[in-house]
């Protein structure tokens, strides 16, 4: 987050009961699934692939990191900067369609 506290930047939040808070709070934002040795793939904020309740393991897997922001630019905007390499390398989830 930016230091105005600005939600339309990316966040990554490392408390689980944080980021529950962003995505009850931000139903029409977005996440970005950052995974080991994958492309990152993009989801709405209440898609159940990114709920840490309902998939724990899978989401706090080592190298696994969920992005958040208000906006799909944003998410673009972080990953071109946080992992040049692959910027534009990004996929939708095939069960919300972001």
């Amino acid at each position: 987050m930016d230091s105005s506290g600005s939600f339309s930047e990316a966040l990554e939040l490392e408390d689980d009961a944080e980021y529950a808070w962003w995505r009850d709070t931000h139903p029409d934002g977005f996440v970005l699934a950052v995974r080991a040795r994958k492309p990152p793939v993009l989801h709405k904020a209440r898609c159940s692939d990114v709920d840490r309740d309902r998939h724990p393991g899978r989401l706090r897997a080592k190298g696994s990191r969920q992005i958040c922001a208000d906006t799909k630019t944003a998410l673009r905007s972080w990953h071109g900067r946080e992992v040049p390499e692959h910027a534009g390398l990004i996929e939708r989830c095939t069960k919300c369609s972001p």
